[in-house]
């Protein structure tokens, strides 16, 4: 389904939700929400989109693609796990599935609930400097900050940053990607460094890299945060250098 809303959706949003349900002593309920703003779904179309081969019309199967199973398998699943699901769309405006799913608790089944383990008032209306020359990157982290209200500007090398570091104040900290084009992150943190010892620059790099920890401390970084981010330790240090 979420494949579906991103082939549906060439400019826009593809939002993925869940939220729990009804609790009783031996089940809960939980909902799953995919909403789009694509192309959507004409009303003539809705009633029958779940039956099997059925796709919106000759023209989107050709310009999308498909063989029109899709919902139909998921509807199938759902309703094979005791579940029912639902379709909210309007041609133009988007579109949103909705499916509920009961699960059967044991006496041993934790129900474990998460907790936010930093401050959020802390990122609140901070600005940001991120150094990142991947756009792809770029996008998806200034959504992350952009997401918590955070401000962020973008520079996608070295030199910029040094440049934007030396003029612009307004900074609370630097998210800075370890290999940029011309001067890595690095040694742009080293020169930064010279005129700038107080606003935290944090490190950004991939999984995979052999930089360790120590080596990108010595260059004057605060701290150091690895490529997939994982949301929760993302925002968790973000927010241990921001007062």
């Amino acid at each position: 389904m979420v494949n579906n809303s991103l082939k549906f959706t060439r400019n826009g949003y593809v939002k993925l939700s869940t939220k729990l349900g009804e609790v009783r002593d031996k089940s809960i309920t939980i909902s799953f929400k995919i909403a789009d703003n694509g192309i959507g779904i004409p009303d003539d179309q809705q009633d029958t989109i779940f039956d099997s081969f059925a796709q919106g019309s000759i023209e989107i199967n050709r310009k999308y693609g498909g063989t029109g199973l899709g919902l139909a398998i998921v509807k199938k699943l759902v309703e094979l796990m005791d579940g029912s699901i639902y379709l909210n769309s309007k041609v133009g405006l988007g579109t949103t599935f909705t499916f509920e799913l009961p699960f059967h608790l044991t006496d041993d089944t934790p129900i474990v609930i998460a907790k936010i383990e930093y401050d959020e008032k802390k990122l609140y209306k901070k600005t940001i400097l991120l150094v990142e020359d991947n756009k792809i990157n770029q996008m998806i982290t200034k959504k992350m900050l952009e997401n918590k209200g955070i401000y962020c500007d973008i520079v996608d090398n070295g030199e910029l940053a040094i440049e934007t570091m030396r003029t612009e104040h307004a900074y609370d900290l630097v998210l800075m990607d370890v290999h940029l084009p011309g001067i890595n992150g690095t040694i742009a943190t080293k020169l930064i460094r010279e005129f700038n010892s107080s606003t935290p620059i944090i490190a950004l790099k991939a999984i995979s890299l052999n930089e360790n920890r120590e080596m990108l401390l010595s260059f004057g970084m605060t701290d150091v945060i690895t490529k997939p981010f994982d949301p929760k330790k993302f925002y968790k240090t973000i927010a241990n250098y921001l007062s």
